[in-house]
């Protein structure tokens, strides 16, 4: 293990860093496919073996479950888009990974939840991916007493 953190620090000096703007641009398209109601694209945006990990719920494995798992809950009837924003963005050439926050919008555009959203992405035939894509709500809780 020590040897490991002894060349870590050269290893990670050496190593390419993620072109920002590139994976921005994978939230970005999701947004903007999210505004079209186009689920299908939303679901290209995920490696074939992409794992969605919801807030207190079981994760959803696949791009074809992703896209059932989305057309519950996305659908244009009940979201009319998302905003990202506060980008963390870390990795290297081929991985990266992004912190950043979300706001999800109602079809008359009214911010209905806000969170934060990590996601893992792999670099596939020199298009980044989504892998893992890990969320959290953090809008006010219902405090009102029945």
């Amino acid at each position: 293990m020590a040897l490991a953190l002894h060349y870590s620090p050269a290893s990670a000096a050496g190593a390419q860093s993620p072109d920002p703007a590139a994976v921005k641009a994978v939230t970005e398209r999701f947004a903007a496919d999210l505004a079209k109601g186009d689920l299908q694209a939303i679901s290209r945006l995920y490696t074939d073996d992409a794992r969605l990990l919801p807030p207190n719920a079981e994760a959803i494995s696949g791009r074809a479950a992703i896209l059932a798992y989305f057309e519950k809950i996305l659908r244009p009837d009940l979201v009319g888009g998302a905003q990202f924003d506060h980008y963390e963005i870390y990795g290297g050439a081929n991985a990266a990974t992004s912190i950043s926050q979300i706001r999800m919008l109602d079809t008359n555009g009214h911010v209905v939840e806000r969170g934060r959203q990590t996601i893992v992405l792999l670099k596939q035939n020199g298009e980044w991916k989504i892998h893992r894509d890990m969320w959290s709500d953090t809008s006010p809780a219902n405090t009102g007493n029945p």
